[in-house]
């Protein structure tokens, strides 16, 4: 039976191995027409799961400074990927995808998706189940720790 030094071993060979697939995932996603970082994947990301969310929302869920998220959103209007909604409720601007924005998110994660089918090729379809399944319980302990 593996004591605490293994599991501490292991973890250590998760958290190396998730660095190594992030790190993979942004510099393929660059690849696409519009290069996007990391933190602006993730926002593009964040808005197409909470429609109309404001850069308040986003700060909070990425437990970043406001004005780290004002500057990555001026600069996500600029490229033409995110527009402002007129909102009158006075509580900040809520956010949507432009056109654009959907075909940048799309194309990343067709980059992305295509990755990970290549990696996965030669697993069983019960060895993707298992994997899927322990990534999203590994999420979903993770609760409210959204990062990008």
């Amino acid at each position: 039976m593996p004591g605490p030094a293994a599991r501490s071993a292991d973890a250590a060979a998760i958290l190396s191995a998730l660095i190594v697939v992030s790190r993979r995932g942004v510099a393929d996603a660059r690849t696409a027409r519009i290069r996007l970082s990391m933190t602006e994947q993730s926002i593009l990301g964040y808005l197409v799961e909470h429609p109309g969310a404001r850069s308040t929302d986003i700060a909070q869920a990425f437990r970043l400074n406001r004005s780290t998220v004002s500057r990555q959103l001026a600069g996500l209007v600029r490229l033409g990927v995110v527009r402002e909604l007129a909102d009158a409720s006075g509580r900040g601007t809520p956010l949507e995808l432009t056109e654009e924005g959907w075909a940048a998110y799309d194309e990343a994660i067709g980059i992305l998706q295509g990755v990970v089918d290549r990696h996965l090729s030669d697993w069983t379809d019960e060895e993707v189940a298992r994997f899927a399944h322990d990534l999203q319980r590994f999420n979903r302990d993770a609760g409210s720790e959204t990062r990008p």
